[in-house]
């Protein structure tokens, strides 16, 4: 007979807290402590963020870093220094966080929504092929999870259709696409620095990459207000409509900090993941992540499946379940943008997606960061066969 679950009146497998993520240090706190006192606190006051922009620029071997405020910022002000606007669409995969699309809307353009691979959860060829129009301008590549999207296929449709390519790398710094770093194969590549990413500038922050230097001047005007590039006396002259997406030096001295402890927090997330794969691979009504022969994963979040036929019970039960045993688990994005209230409510309420919408009723997500040690990762395993032993059948 199997255990009595705890969410059913039983004895959860585990009743200590996990290990906190991020793990900010006592660097850390030096780093931003130093830039306090002197203060010079902003990008135009400060050589930190122009620093930690070369620095991070440097690891991908990519020419310019213009730090930004956030991921999404950051996906803005892409968009804004390529021309996209009124009359534009925009191809982006219906399974992602929201902010991959709503800057389209900012940008006065049209989001249009591809569906994803069932595997590992990105736009491909085939499903970007099915949506495009005369009016498609851009194609925004998410990396989801930190599993980068099959990125030369769409890069060979983009140029056959003059079709700008944005790589949304926001969940995957450091993930590799047949060993190039991604973020570094389209035009752009946009990442986040919020505070539960890969590395952090403090809890909000992002970035955008380019080897092309004339979009890199634009993002830095955009950035900035429209405002003109400062030699000697600021004018306050403004040329274009911009936004203040600025990253704060504290910010940045955080980033550079965290930017030199990026290999070793991925070789800690790839470890915790490989250990964890072995453990729920035993276990027949779950499947771990897939990882396909051309990647690297950088494991932002490790994302299992659950397969609904093997198991009583729907992806909330389980999920709560789960949890009362007393492990971090949630679902992944139960509502696919093409389902979300604020897209409905712009007219995609017949904009189907098939494999976006089966995969909100499956998905769930599992924490694999460097604070974690294996016997936390035994306590995942166990907590979901406990779950899916009393549940399948």
């Amino acid at each position: 007979m199997p255990p009595v679950l705890a969410i059913e009146g039983g004895e959860p497998v585990r009743r200590a807290p996990f290990p906190p993520w991020p793990a900010l240090g006592e660097e850390d706190t030096q780093s931003v402590g130093q830039v306090l006192r002197s203060g010079r606190l902003t990008a135009l006051t400060s050589g930190t963020v122009a620093g930690f922009e070369a620095a991070f620029a440097e690891y991908h071997g990519i020419k310019h870093c213009v730090a930004a405020s956030s991921g999404t910022t950051a996906i803005h002000l892409a968009l804004a220094a390529a021309g996209i606007g009124p009359g534009d669409e925009v191809v982006v995969p219906a399974h992602t966080f929201i902010a991959s699309a709503t800057p389209v809307l900012h940008q006065g353009a049209t989001p249009v929504f591809a569906d994803v691979d069932p595997r590992i959860f990105t736009l491909t060829r085939k499903t970007i092929e099915a949506v495009l129009t005369p009016r498609t301008r851009a194609i925004i590549v998410v990396h989801l999870n930190g599993h980068p999207a099959p990125v030369e296929e769409i890069l060979a449709l983009a140029q056959d259709r003059g079709l700008l390519v944005i790589e949304d790398a926001a969940q995957a710094h450091g993930a590799l696409y047949n060993g190039r770093k991604v973020g570094t194969l389209g035009r752009l590549g946009c990442f986040s620095f919020w505070e539960d990413k890969i590395i952090t500038t403090g809890g909000e922050g992002g970035a955008v990459i380019t080897n092309d230097d004339e979009l890199a001047a634009r993002l830095r005007l955009i950035r900035h207000h429209g405002e003109g590039p400062v030699e000697g006396e600021r004018r306050y002259y403004h040329v274009e409509l911009g936004y203040n997406y600025r990253l704060t030096a504290m910010q940045a001295a955080t980033g550079l900090v965290q930017l030199r402890r990026l290999d070793e927090y991925l070789a800690a997330r790839r470890a915790h993941a490989a250990h964890l794969t072995a453990r729920l691979r035993t276990i027949p009504q779950v499947e771990p992540p897939q990882v396909a022969p051309w990647a690297v994963h950088s494991y932002y979040k490790y994302i299992g499946s659950l397969h609904t036929e093997r198991v009583s019970v729907d992806i909330e039960r389980f999920v709560a379940a789960v949890a009362a045993e007393g492990v971090p688990i949630a679902r992944r994005y139960p509502t696919p943008l093409n389902r979300q209230p604020v897209f409905q409510k712009l007219g995609y309420g017949s904009v189907s997606c098939p494999v976006a919408e089966r995969l909100a009723g499956e998905l769930f997500t599992l924490q694999v960061h460097p604070t974690l040690k294996e016997r936390d990762l035994d306590d995942v395993a166990a907590a979901i066969a406990k779950v899916a032993e009393a549940y399948g059948g």
